[in-house]
C-alpha cells in the first residue's frame, strides 16, 4: 500500500491497514511503516520527516515512515508467464514489490531496526520478505501476516470468469507457486489473518495453521437516517479496482435500464474516486446516472440513498462498501460474490440476487416498499454494530497480538 494523502485514498485497504495499525500502536512504544512505492515517489519524498509527520498526522498514530523504490522490469513472455511459474515474487501482481532489491532493502531495514513485532501487510508486502530469507526474517521477533485476501483464490476466480483467453488461462499456472508463497508466510508467522470465517476455513483444510479471523471493521455512525423517499440507488467504490469497474459497467448497462422501465423516476448513483474514468462513463451517461466522484460527507451521501447495491461478480475479501452501508441502516441489494464472507443474513439483512434480472426486481420491490426497506436497513445496522464496529475489533487483534508475544 501505498502512503496515504487525503481522505479520498480511505479505500478498503486503508480501512482495515488502520485496524491493524490502531492495534500494533498499543502494543508497541514506536512504530516504523515501510511502504514499497514508485520510484517517482521516493525521489519526490526527499524529507522523511516530514512524510513521517504527515502520515502520523493521517492515521493518528505516531509513525515513522520509510520508502522502499518498486522494481522496474521488462515484460517479456518469459517475464509475465514463465518466471511465475517457479516464484510467487516474479508474478505480475507482486514482481514489483518483491525483486531482489526489494529485498535486500527489507533486510537491511530489518537488521537494523531488529523490531520485537513485524507486521506484514498482504501478499505483496510477504512476497518481499520471503525472498530477503529466514536469516532476514531471524531479526524480527514475532511475525503476523494479514493475508487478508486469499490471493490464489482471487486469482483463480478473475481467470475464470469470463471472457477466457488462452494468456489468461495460462496465469492458472501460477497457481501452486503462489498458494506455496502464502504457505510459506503463514509457517514463519505467529498468526496469520484473514478477513472471513470462509476464508480461514479453506486454509485450514490445505494445512495452514494458526489462522484467525480480523473481519474488515469502520467506525459506525452514532445513528442511521430514516427510510429516503427518492427513487435513489447507490454503488460506492474505487473505480481503479476492476472488479469494482466491471460492476459499474454491469449496473449502468445491464442492470439500471431494467429498474427504470419499471420506475421511470428512478436514479443512480456512482459514488468513488475514478468513475468519472470509467469507459462507460466516457461513452455517454444514460439518463438517470449520475457519477459523483469522491463524496466527502458519507452521512448526506447514505441519507439520499433509498438501495445500495453491489453487483460485483468478481473479486475477493469481503466488501467494506456493504459494511458501510448497513452502518448507516440502508436496505442492500448484492451478489452472492458481493456478499461473500460477511455476518449478514440473505432475506433479512441483504437481498442476494445474482442475475441481471433478478438483481433489478429486488431493487424496484425495495423502491416501492416503505416497510421492507426500514427492515432491512435495521437489521443490517444492528448486525453491523455487532460485528463490524472497527473500536471491537482492534480490541480483539491487540489481544492476538499479545497473545503471540506472550505479552
Amino acid at each position: 500500500m501505498q502512503p496515504s494523502f487525503g481522505q479520498e485514498h480511505r479505500v478498503g485497504i486503508a480501512h482495515r491497514f488502520q485496524v491493524f495499525l490502531d492495534a500494533v500502536s498499543q502494543v508497541s512504544d514506536a512504530v516504523r511503516v515501510v511502504h514499497i512505492v514508485p520510484p517517482e515517489m521516493v525521489a519526490a519524498q526527499g524529507d522523511g520527516a516530514a512524510l513521517s509527520r504527515q502520515q502520523s498526522d493521517y492515521w493518528g498514530r505516531r509513525v515513522e515512515v520509510s520508502l522502499i523504490a518498486r522494481r522496474a522490469r521488462g515484460e517479456s513472455v518469459l517475464d509475465h508467464y514463465g518466471r511465475g511459474v517457479v516464484q510467487a515474487a516474479e508474478q505480475p501482481p507482486f514482481a514489483a514489490f518483491a525483486g531482489p532489491e526489494q529485498a535486500a532493502a527489507v533486510a537491511r531495514l530489518l537488521a537494523a531496526e531488529r523490531p520485537d513485532l513485524l507486521f506484514v501487510h498482504r501478499m505483496q508486502a510477504m512476497c518481499a520478505l520471503l525472498r530477503a530469507g529466514r536469516g532476514a526474517v531471524r531479526q524480527a521477533g514475532r511475525v503476523f501476516f494479514d493475508l487478508d485476501d486469499v490471493e490464489h483464490r482471487v486469482q483463480v476466480r478473475s481467470v475464470l470468469a469470463p471472457p477466457v483467453w488462452p494468456g489468461k488461462l495460462a496465469y492458472l499456472s501460477h497457481i501452486p507457486a503462489l498458494m506455496g508463497a502464502e504457505w510459506r508466510g503463514a509457517a514463519l508467522s505467529a498468526g496469520t489473518f484473514v478477513c472471513s470465517e470462509r476464508d480461514r476455513a479453506h486454509l485450514a483444510r490445505l494445512g495452514m495453521k494458526r489462522v484467525s479471523v480480523v473481519p474488515n471493521a469502520l467506525a459506525m455512525p452514532a445513528e442511521a437516517p430514516g427510510v429516503c423517499a427518492a427513487p435513489t440507488l447507490l454503488f460506492v467504490g474505487a473505480y481503479e479496482y476492476p472488479p469494482n469497474a466491471e460492476a459499474a459497467a454491469r449496473l449502468v448497462t445491464r442492470i439500471f435500464p431494467l429498474v427504470r422501465r419499471a420506475v421511470p423516476g428512478a436514479r443512480l448513483l456512482l459514488a468513488g474516486k475514478g468513475g468519472e474514468a470509467l469507459p462507460v462513463v466516457q461513452a455517454g451517461v444514460p439518463e438517470g446516472v449520475e457519477v459523483l466522484g469522491f463524496v466527502p460527507d458519507l452521512a448526506e451521501l447514505y441519507a439520499g440513498a433509498r438501495v445500495v447495491v453491489c453487483p460485483l461478480v468478481n473479486g475477493g475479501g469481503t466488501r467494506l462498501k456493504l459494511i458501510e452501508a448497513a452502518g448507516y441502516g440502508r436496505p442492500m441489494v448484492s451478489t452472492r460474490v458481493g456478499a461473500e464472507g460477511l455476518d449478514f443474513a440473505e432475506g433479512r439483512e441483504v437481498v442476494v440476487r445474482d442475475d441481471d434480472a433478478g438483481f433489478a426486481e429486488a431493487c424496484v420491490a425495495l423502491l416501492g416498499d416503505d416497510a421492507a426497506c426500514a427492515r432491512l436497513g435495521a437489521a443490517a445496522r444492528a448486525r453491523a454494530v455487532a460485528e463490524y464496529e472497527a473500536g471491537s475489533v482492534v480490541a480483539r487483534v491487540r489481544g492476538m497480538l499479545e497473545r503471540g508475544l506472550g505479552v
